[in-house]
C-alpha cells in the first residue's frame, strides 16, 4: 500500500480546501467588522471603538507591564557631523533587558531650545538602526531640526536573543534572502512562546517604543508636547502599534505596512509571528483600526505602488480612516503618500516622511527635498563593543526569560496539575471548556467513507479511504487490519507526516495490526493525503511546507487571527477518525486506543478527553508540555500546534488529571506535570 497521490489518488481536490475553509470562515467576519466601522457616524462613536479596539489589542498581546522601572540610560558615544551629532545610548525598558539605540541631536538643540523628537522605528533588516535607508532618514530628520531615536527591535541590529559569544560569527547577512533565517526567524520562535502563554512578542516591542519616548521626554533637549513616530516595514508596524497603545504621539508616520487583511490574507503571505495578534480578524485590530484610533491627530500613510503588501489595500483602509477623520472636521490630518516604488523607505517617502513631521511638529512649510546623506560605517554606530547586548550583559534577560516571568504572574501552577478532589466533575468542566473553546460540537456531515485500493499483504488487509470531516474538508486515512483481530482496543495512529510515512513504517504498522486488529493511520486536514498546496507567493518569506513562513506556518497563523487553531481543527478531524474506527467495529467492541508520534502527542490527549471510549493513550517521541515550549530558550517548533493561550488551560498538566482512568504510555517521565500530592504512578 502506496501514500496517497495527489487529490486523493485523483478522486477528490484537497489541494485548496484549508485555505479556502479558511478563508470561508472569514468572510463573515470582514463583514461584521465592515458593519462595525459603517456604525461609526459620531465622534462619540469613534473614541467609543477606539477604546474598544485598545482594549482588545492590549488583551491579545497579554498587556502591558505596569510599572515603569528605572531607564538606567547610558551613552557609550557620540559622533560630530555637520548639523547634527549621534549619540550610542543603551536603555533598560525592563531590568536588564537593554534596548541598543542611536540618538541623532540636531546642532542647537538644548534644554533653552527643545526641539520636536520622533522615534524611529525599525524594520526586518537585519542590521537595524544601522541600515543605509534607515541611517538616511534619521539624518534628514537631524538635519531638519529633529531629535531622533532610531531603536534596534528585539533580534536586530544588537539584540539578537540568541547571540551565541562562543560562535565564530553572528549568522547576519545585508543579502535579503538570508534574513528570514536570522531576525525574522528569532520574531516568530519567540512569538511562539508568548503565544501558549496568552501574550504575543509584541508585547515586548511595544513597550520598548513607550519606553524610548519616556527616554525622548526625559531629554532636556525635546520638546515632550512633540513626539512623532515613524518606521518603514516592521517600523511601520510598530508605529501602528504604538499610535493605539501610547496617546503621547502627537504625530505618526506608518510606512510600508498599512494594507488591508482582506488583501492581504488573498496574497497567502506569511507574516512574522509579532504581526500574528490573536483574534485580528475576528475582532480587530485590523490596518484601518490603528488609523481611525488615532483621530484626529495626525497621521501619514506611507505606502509603495508596487509593494508586497498590496496596494489596494492601502486605499480601503485609507478611505475608511478619512470618514472617521471627516467626523472630527480633520480631514487633512490623514495623508497617503504612494511612491512609485516596491517595498522601501526610499528617497519619496523619507521626503514625505520629514515633510509630515515639519507641517505637524515643527510648523514649518513641507519643502525639504532629501539629497541621499552619506551615511555612516555601521561599526562606529555601535552602542556595544561587539555588537551584541547578550556579550555585553551576559547576565542581561532575554524574551525567553521575560515570557518565564510573565507565566510565573499569570498561571504559577499551570507547571504541574492541578490538585482534583473530584475527578468525575473535574473531567466533565474540563471536557465542557475544551469542546467551547475548540468547537468541537459543530456540524458532523455523515461519514460517507468510501475504500478506493484494497491490497492483502500477508496476513494484513491494508485500504485507502477517505470521508468528510466536515462540510467542504474531506480527510483521509489508510486501515491496517489482520483477519483474527489483535488483543488490544483497535487504534487510531497518528504519524508526524500522516499516511506519507506509510511506506517507511509498513512494517511497524502492520506489527500495530497484529496486536490491536485495526489500526488507522489518519490525516487531518492539512497532513499526509491532505496536503495543502504552497500558499506562500514571495521567495524571502517562504519555507517548505513545514518551516518558518511555510505553508503549515502562513494557515496556522491565519487561524489564530480568526480566534482558533490548526490544533482545534485537526483535534476535531481526529475524533472523526475515532468515529469511523467505531463505525467499523461491532456494537460491543466500542473501547478504542489512540497512540501518537512527536508532535501529536497533545492532540491524543485532547481526542482521549473529549472521547470517554478511548481507553489507552500512547505517545512516542512526544514534545514537552505548552508550559515548558514557552518557558525554555530551545524548544522543537511544530506550527500546527500554533495555539493562543493553551498554558494553564488545556496543557499537558491540565489533561492528565481528566485521564486518570485511562492508561497512559507515555514515552518520557510524566510525572513532572503530575501534581505532587498525586499518586505518580501512571
Amino acid at each position: 500500500m502506496r501514500q496517497f497521490d495527489e487529490n486523493v489518488d485523483g478522486y477528490y481536490d484537497v489541494e485548496n480546501q484549508l485555505p479556502r475553509y479558511l478563508r470561508r470562515l472569514a468572510e463573515p467576519q470582514f463583514e461584521r467588522g465592515d458593519e462595525r466601522r459603517e456604525a461609526i457616524d459620531s465622534v462619540a462613536a469613534a473614541e467609543e471603538h477606539r477604546e474598544r479596539v485598545r482594549k482588545d489589542f492590549l488583551e491579545a498581546i497579554g498587556g502591558l507591564p505596569e510599572e515603569r522601572t528605572d531607564l538606567n540610560a547610558t551613552r557609550t558615544g557620540r559622533l560630530e557631523y555637520d548639523g547634527y551629532a549621534v549619540e550610542t545610548v543603551i536603555f533598560e525598558s525592563l531590568p536588564g533587558f537593554h534596548v541598543t539605540t542611536n540618538v541623532y541631536v540636531p546642532e542647537g538643540a538644548s534644554a533653552d531650545d527643545p526641539r520636536p523628537a520622533v522615534l524611529f522605528v525599525c524594520g526586518h533588516a537585519a542590521t537595524a538602526k544601522t541600515a543605509d535607508g534607515y541611517q538616511q532618514g534619521c539624518i534628514d530628520l537631524a538635519r531638519n531640526g529633529f531629535v531622533v531615536l532610531a531603536m534596534d527591535p528585539i533580534g536586530q541590529g544588537e539584540r539578537h536573543q540568541f547571540y551565541d559569544s562562543e560562535a565564530e560569527s553572528i549568522p547576519i547577512s545585508d543579502d535579503s534572502r538570508d534574513y528570514p533565517r536570522v531576525n525574522t526567524l528569532e520574531h516568530t520562535y519567540l512569538a511562539r512562546q508568548c503565544m501558549f502563554a496568552g501574550a504575543n512578542v509584541a508585547r515586548y516591542f511595544v513597550w520598548d517604543g513607550i519606553r524610548a519616548l519616556d527616554y525622548l521626554e526625559s531629554r532636556p533637549e525635546v520638546d515632550a508636547d512633540r513626539l512623532g513616530v515613524t518606521g518603514n516595514s516592521g517600523g511601520g508596524m510598530q508605529t501602528s502599534y504604538l499610535m493605539l497603545a501610547d496617546d503621547r504621539i502627537a504625530a505618526a508616520a506608518p510606512c510600508c505596512f498599512i494594507t488591508s487583511k482582506e488583501a492581504y490574507m488573498r496574497t497567502g503571505q506569511g507574516q512574522d509571528g509579532e504581526q500574528i495578534i490573536h483574534r485580528a480578524i475576528d475582532r480587530g485590530p485590523r490596518y484601518d483600526d490603528f488609523l481611525l484610533a488615532f483621530a484626529p491627530k495626525p497621521a501619514l500613510i506611507g505606502a509603495s505602488q508596487s509593494d508586497f503588501l498590496c496596494i489596494e489595500g492601502t486605499h480601503q483602509s485609507y478611505e475608511r480612516a478619512s470618514s472617521v477623520y471627516n467626523l472630527y472636521e480633520a480631514g487633512d490630518a490623514l495623508e497617503l503618500t504612494v511612491a512609485d516604488s516596491t517595498h522601501g523607505f526610499g528617497p519619496e517617502l523619507r521626503e514625505a516622511t520629514v515633510n509630515w513631521f515639519r507641517r505637524h511638529l515643527a510648523g514649518e512649510p513641507p519643502t525639504f527635498e532629501t539629497d541621499d546623506p552619506s551615511t555612516e560605517d555601521r561599526e562606529r554606530l555601535r552602542c556595544t563593543e561587539a555588537g551584541e547586548v547578550r556579550d555585553a550583559y551576559p547576565d542581561g534577560r532575554t524574551v525567553v526569560d521575560l515570557n518565564r516571568e510573565y507565566l510565573a504572574e499569570t498561571a504559577p501552577e499551570a507547571a504541574t496539575a492541578p490538585a482534583v478532589d473530584d475527578t468525575d466533575d473535574y473531567t466533565c468542566q474540563l471536557r465542557e471548556r475544551l469542546v467551547d473553546r475548540f468547537d468541537l460540537e459543530r456540524d458532523r456531515p455523515d461519514l460517507y467513507p468510501r475504500t478506493i485500493e484494497t491490497e492483502r499483504n500477508g496476513d494484513v488487509t491494508w485500504e485507502k479511504v477517505f470521508f468528510p470531516s466536515e462540510r467542504e474538508v474531506i480527510v483521509t486515512a489508510i486501515i491496517a487490519t489482520v483477519d483474527d483481530g489483535g488483543t488490544e482496543e483497535p487504534l487510531v495512529l497518528l504519524l508526524e507526516e500522516g499516511t506519507d510515512e506509510i511506506e517507511e513504517r509498513r512494517e511497524e504498522v502492520a506489527a500495530l495490526a497484529r496486536k490491536h486488529g485495526t489500526v488507522v493511520v489518519t490525516d487531518p486536514r492539512g497532513v499526509g493525503g491532505v496536503c495543502a498546496r504552497d500558499v506562500n507567493t514571495r521567495l524571502q518569506n517562504g519555507g517548505d511546507y513545514y518551516d518558518y513562513h511555510g505553508t503549515v506556518y502562513k494557515l496556522a497563523s491565519d487561524a489564530l487571527m480568526l480566534g482558533t487553531s490548526l490544533l482545534a481543527l485537526q483535534t476535531f478531524d481526529i475524533l472523526r477518525a475515532t468515529e469511523y474506527l467505531r463505525s467499523r467495529l461491532d456494537e460491543g467492541n466500542t473501547e478504542l486506543a489512540i497512540e501518537s508520534r512527536g508532535p501529536w502527542g497533545v492532540q491524543a490527549l485532547l481526542t482521549a478527553v473529549v472521547e470517554p471510549s478511548i481507553r489507552t493513550v500512547s505517545a512516542v517521541e512526544p514534545f514537552p508540555s505548552f508550559h515548558e515550549q514557552a518557558t525554555t530558550a530551545e524548544i522543537p517548533v511544530d506550527h500546527r500546534l500554533n495555539v493562543h493561550g493553551i498554558v494553564g488551560e488545556f496543557d499537558i498538566p491540565q489533561l492528565l488529571p481528566a485521564l486518570e482512568d485511562r492508561d497512559i504510555d507515555w514515552d518520557g517521565d510524566l510525572s513532572r506535570y503530575r501534581h505532587p500530592s498525586a499518586d505518580e504512578t501512571v
